[in-house]
């Protein structure tokens, strides 16, 4: 089913999955509202410009968080594997502590 949104003044139907329709106007007004805000900032540059300027940033703060995400996600199997050794070894322990009984 078609959403509509608005950008740069202009009207976009979008097909999209409907769970989809609050991230795609979510992105819609961020978008719009970097827009606007470069805009201001430098209110003698072409619109095109502008736009492409808004378009980098924006490739930019997704590839620092992306590179977040992996970091995160390595910190977290790490974390599973010290955890996963912590538990082998305090099995053996337990087995250690039973067999000598």
């Amino acid at each position: 089913m078609p959403t509509e949104v608005i950008i740069f003044d202009k009207s976009y139907k979008l097909e999209c999955a409907p769970n989809d329709e609050g991230n795609l106007h979510a992105a819609a007004t961020a978008l719009e509202t970097k827009y606007r805000e470069a805009r201001l900032a430098m209110p003698r540059l072409e619109s095109e410009r502008v736009a492409g300027m808004v378009a980098l940033n924006l490739s930019l703060e997704f590839a620092k968080l992306e590179q977040q995400l992996k970091a995160l996600s390595a910190e977290r199997v790490q974390e599973k594997n010290q955890n996963l050794q912590l538990i082998h070894q305090l099995t053996n322990d337990i087995e250690a502590a039973i067999a000598a009984k």
